[in-house]
Order: C-alpha cells, then structure tokens, then sequence
C-alpha cells in the first residue's frame, strides 16, 4: 500500500510537473508553436473547403476527397505531436546533465521514478493542451459527416498512446545518452526505419504472394497483421479507415484482431517498460525504482 501511495504521489503531487509546465506554458517559444500549429491546421482546412467540400453529382468523389484529407490531417497531427513529444522527452534527462544540473536533482529528495515520470508528465502535458486546442478544428471531421464525435474522441485517445510510446523512448535514449541531439536522432531514425522496413516489406511480399497462388490464405492473413501490428504508419491508417467503415480501402485479413489493436497494446506496454528502464539507468548505484533512501546511504 506505501509503494501505491508514493507511486500516486509521484504522478499527482510532483514538483517537477508543476515548475516545468510553468515555465513551457509562460514562454514566447510555447505561444509561437501553439499558433503556429493552429494556423497550419487551419490553412489546410480551409483549403479543403474551398477547393473538395462543394456540391458533387457523385457523392463518391466527395467521400474520396473527405477521406484522403481525413487521412492526411490526422497523419500530420500525429507526426508533428509525435515529433515534440520525442524532442520534449529526449531533452529531458540529457538536457539537466548537459546543464550539468543531475547531480543536483539526483541528490534531492525524490526518487529517480519520481524524476523520470516528472519529466514524462511534463512534457505530455504541453502535448495535451496543444491538443485541446487543436479539437475544434478537428471537429470539422464531425461536422462534414466523415467520423463521429464519440470516434474523433476515441482517435486522440489511440494517437495520445502512440505519442507516448515515443515519447517514452525519447526518455529512454535520454537516460541513457550523454547529448540531447543523440537522443531524438536515435529515437526518429528508429521510427523512419520501422516505417521504411514495413513499406519495403509489404511492397516484397505482394509481389511474392501473387506470384505464388498456391500461397495459403491463412498466412498471407498473418503477414498483414504482422506488418500493420509493427509499423506506426500502417496501424494508424488501418485505424482510420476502420473508424470510418472503409476497411476494405486497407489490408483485408481473416483475423478478428486487428493490426491497430494489437499496436496499441504493444504501445501500451512498451510505455511502461521505457519508463521502468529510464528510471533504472538514471539511478547511478542501478539498485531500484523507489530505493532513494539506499542510493543516499550508499553514497
């Protein structure tokens, strides 16, 4: 019970969330992201309204225009929410020991998880409010009939876990790497690498699978669902266009799971897993998670 009450005390009543956030949220550089995001967001909005969202004879045209411009918007939400979650994170730990500030904080009186999920915390929560800032825009989903309120809630949430996980990795390589820079190269190139391997893959493959028709059906099936349940691209489209019920548009497999489920749970998990590894590399004595009082008295 004591180690559940310091580990809510370390997420809800931490000194680092409170004077972090202050300060991001109070600087010119955090203003100028926020309306610069908003009025990218805009911009191409209002250029899909101006030149897509007119009367068509064929309602199909539309839903192709809707779609694509659906698709895109939320591939860019992700990716630039995505790229500020990793240079947030990966700055974190590296940035304080460029600063040579660690020591310091390494020798107060928090934990070393209480420090990497201050940090975490931290830097999600600059994330989130530029995510509530960006819903109203997003609402043009509903309001043009392409996805439901309930859905567009539940893609923030599926795009929240995503950024996360990557963010979390970010924390990692920054525990773990002596220079900020390294850190977000490492964790990009990462991601760059997945999504290149998957494409080239799926490019491959078809090619052999229809070559092949004695290819049994069921294996194919599981190489789709392993490519989608791998790559951060793949998941996130299969996600799309799963919430607006043009699954077909995507890989078709037999499997009841879907590539986008199974990604999320590996996000999910892989989260927690950085964090519990950040927290063990940044201790110096490597002798637990919560184990202040043992690392001063080893010192």
């Amino acid at each position: 019970m004591q180690r559940v009450n310091k580990f809510l005390n370390s997420i809800f009543a931490n000194p680092i969330v409170t004077k972090e956030i202050k300060q991001r949220t109070r600087s010119m550089k955090f203003a100028l992201t926020l309306a610069g995001w908003l009025l990218l967001i805009t911009v191409f909005s209002f250029i899909f309204l101006k030149n897509f969202a007119k009367e068509f004879v064929e309602v199909e045209i539309y839903k192709t225009n809707a779609i694509g411009f659906q698709t895109f918007l939320i591939i860019l939400l992700t990716a630039f929410f995505g790229m500020l979650m990793v240079i947030l994170t990966s700055q974190a730990i590296a940035k304080e020991r460029e600063n040579q500030t660690l020591d310091i904080l390494l020798s107060t009186t928090m934990s070393n998880f209480e420090i990497v999920i201050g940090k975490m915390i931290a830097a999600a929560g600059e994330v989130i409010i530029l995510f509530f800032a960006t819903f109203p825009v997003y609402a043009l989903l509903y309001l043009y009939g392409l996805m439901k309120f309930q859905d567009i809630l539940g893609m923030f949430v599926y795009i929240f876990v995503l950024i996360l996980f990557y963010g979390s990795l970010g924390l990692l390589m920054s525990t773990v790497l002596k220079k900020s820079i390294g850190a977000t190269v490492v964790v990009i190139v990462v991601v760059v690498v997945i999504v290149l391997i998957s494409y080239i893959s799926v490019v491959a493959l078809s090619d052999v699978i229809s070559t092949l028709p004695s290819q049994p059906p069921r294996k194919a099936d599981l190489i789709k669902l392993l490519l989608t349940s791998l790559s951060p691209l793949f998941a996130l489209v299969e996600y799309i266009f799963t919430q607006i019920g043009r699954s077909d548009l995507f890989f078709t497999y037999s499997y009841k799971v879907k590539g986008y489920q199974v990604h999320f749970l590996l996000c999910l998990i892989g989260t927690f897993i950085n964090i519990a590894l950040s927290s063990y590399f940044l201790n110096p004595l490597r002798r637990g998670f919560f184990r202040k009082d043992t690392r001063a008295k080893g010192v």
